[in-house]
């Protein structure tokens, strides 16, 4: 991917595209395999439809602050299972640190 980029911005394109790659990347042992070249540009169709599928909009009116707490709830529960279990994995898939998915699991009583 690196290779194949034209870097019209050259060498300070080159360093904002690594730095915030290792910053999105974290302490993770795991490989950085996805790096995001321009920010900015628009996801492909697919990407977009693929979310938009899998996501239902609430019906109004409703208690923002509980409908916030149940998706948190639910997103954690999906990166426990997703990541097999592993607090560090599960913690990793939300970008979140292990000590912040800790908080949230014992906020949320899992």
């Amino acid at each position: 991917t690196l290779l194949n980029y034209r870097w019209p911005g050259n060498i300070r394109e080159l360093k904002n595209v690594v730095e915030r790659s290792v910053y999105r990347h974290g302490t993770s042992d795991y490989p950085l395999d996805d790096i995001i070249l321009d920010p900015f540009k628009r996801r492909p169709p697919e990407e977009a439809n693929a979310v938009s599928e899998n996501t239902s909009l609430p019906t109004l009116p409703l208690d923002l602050r509980e409908f916030q707490m149940q998706q948190e709830k639910e997103l954690l529960q999906l990166s426990l299972q997703q990541g097999k279990y592993n607090q560090k994995r599960a913690a990793e898939l939300l970008g979140l640190t292990y000590h912040q998915f800790r908080a949230l699991l014992k906020k949320h009583q899992i």
